[in-house]
This record gives C-alpha cells, sequence and structure tokens, in this order.
C-alpha cells in the first residue's frame, strides 16, 4: 500500500520505466494474493505441490525481480550511457512481457486448481491445451528480450544524446552531464530540502555554490 500512496495524486508519466515499476507493483500484488491462498488450511490442501504453487511463485520471486530490474535498467541508462534510449521499442518489450508473462503464469493457477502436480515430467491428457498455452507464451516471453536487448546495443551506438536530466529529477545525481563526469560535481553542492518535495512550488533539493562565493556564516547548535 506504500507503493501505491505514493503514486496516489501524483503526476504520473507512463514512460517505460514507471510502465515497468508497474507492472512489478502489479506482478507482486498478484502473488502476494495467492500467497494468501497458500496460508489457507482448506485451500492449501487441496493445490498444495501443484502448479498453483509454481505459478505464485514465479508471479512474487520471478516478475517482482524482472520487471524491477528492467525499470532501473531503463531510468538509469541516459545517465549510464549518455545516449537515449527508444521509447517506442521499450514501450512495445514492456507489453510484451506483461501479456506473454501472465500468459505463461496465470494458466498455472488453473492447472494447479485442477490437480496438475508440479515436479513432474509427463501430465495428464486433459492438461495439453493448457500446457500448450504456457510453452508457447514462455517461448514469446523470452523472445521479448531480444527487443530490449536491440533497443540497449542500438541506442547505446547511435542514439540520441541524453539531456543531464531526461525525468527532471531533483535528486543531485541528475544534476550534473550525463554520462556522469569522473569527479561527479565540480563544487560540493549544498543540500537545502527534501529531494521528492516535486508538489511544492519553488523547492529545491540542491544548489550548487560558485567556487569563489563566501561562506554564509550558521548559527551555533545548542545541545541539551
Amino acid at each position: 500500500f506504500s507503493w501505491l500512496a505514493t503514486l496516489w495524486r501524483g503526476a504520473i508519466h507512463l514512460t517505460t520505466p514507471m510502465l515497468f515499476a508497474l507492472g512489478f507493483i502489479t506482478m507482486f500484488t498478484l502473488g502476494g494474493i495467492s500467497g494468501i491462498m497458500l496460508g489457507l488450511i482448506p485451500i492449501v490442501i487441496h493445490v498444495s505441490d501443484t502448479y498453483f504453487v509454481v505459478a505464485h511463485i514465479h508471479y512474487v520471486l520471478f516478475g517482482g525481480s524482472v520487471f524491477t530490474i528492467f525499470a532501473g535498467i531503463y531510468h538509469w541508462f541516459p545517465k549510464m550511457t549518455g545516449k537515449m534510449y527508444d521509447e517506442r521499442l521499450g514501450k512495445i518489450h514492456f507489453w510484451l512481457s506483461f501479456v506473454f508473462f501472465n500468459l505463461t503464469f496465470g494458466p498455472m493457477h488453473l492447472v494447479g486448481v485442477d490437480g496438475m502436480p508440479r515436479r513432474v515430467a509427463d501430465y495428464a491428457d486433459e492438461f495439453f491445451a493448457m500446457n500448450a498455452l504456457i510453452s508457447v507464451s514462455a517461448f514469446a516471453f523470452g523472445a521479448s528480450f531480444f527487443v530490449f536487448l536491440y533497443n540497449m546495443v542500438a541506442s547505446w551506438r547511435s542514439g540520441p544524446a541524453a539531456p543531464a536530466n531526461p525525468w527532471r529529477s531533483r535528486t543531485l545525481e541528475w544534476q550534473i552531464a550525463s554520462p556522469a563526469p569522473i569527479f561527479n560535481f565540480d563544487r560540493i553542492p549544498t543540500v537545502v530540502g527534501g529531494p521528492y518535495e516535486y508538489g511544492v512550488p519553488g523547492a529545491v533539493h540542491g544548489v550548487f555554490e560558485p567556487a569563489d562565493a563566501p561562506q554564509k556564516a550558521r548559527a551555533p547548535v545548542a545541545v541539551e
């Protein structure tokens, strides 16, 4: 709920990093709901050691990690490389990942409820259609990674130059050139406000005073 509260009434821009962040919240929430179900004795007696458990763990661990990793890579790519990735390809990558991830692991809940055991090489004929859907979706989900790889390599080699702060962030790392220079800051910044006060008019997180600016006197701090 803290993640959702952070987004509440915010000016959200559905860029590729934000889409993957929202995808993480969705996958992790669905995995958490199925985890609550596995904690209920009347349900877990029926679905224990079935593909329902496989679906749950993949939503929590796989969905919870892969989507956040992609969100982080897309977010930091401009700062790391000094180039902007292709936003259109980034969104194609997200939607392919989101759709085929759910088509891969979502049906596992259904075959698990129907009694398909996990850790068994073969399965009953009644599960053929659903397993065929799972297999095709898994290959498509894996193929979506090639869109990501092409986007990263092509953008790094010949993408447009990234501005210092493409996300209009207020934290200090985005106030320097992209990619970051060796010594980061020419002058030590002074933090004067919070880093996420986007709703406060005129709020500033850090300032960079000229090197020859006189030092401001600071009031002594009383110690009780």
